[in-house]
């Protein structure tokens, strides 16, 4: 019963969004896709800007405001970025 009542709320944003372009979130912000929001890339900059510079993935995070499994995320495709550059 439960699965079904989910399962109506979410057709039922999905058609709004095929209708109008945007559905109205809980909080009453207008959502474009039905999805958990991005992050904001001021913080997201200034993140990297904290992990070039040598700051842990943990006083980044707690610097800037985000999550440390997405400071962590951006610090691997950070050194990935870097491998790519060296080898090519």
């Amino acid at each position: 019963m439960i699965h079904a009542r989910v399962v109506a709320g979410i057709d039922r944003v999905r058609g709004e969004i095929k209708r109008n372009g945007h559905f109205t979130s809980k909080a009453g912000k207008r959502r474009k896709r039905l999805a958990r929001p991005n992050t904001d890339p001021k913080k997201v900059e200034l993140a990297r800007q904290a992990l070039a510079s040598g700051t842990g993935v943990l006083k980044t995070a707690k610097l800037v405001g985000l999550g440390s499994g997405t400071v962590q995320r951006l610090k691997s495709a950070m050194a990935a970025e870097l491998e790519e550059v060296r080898a090519g």
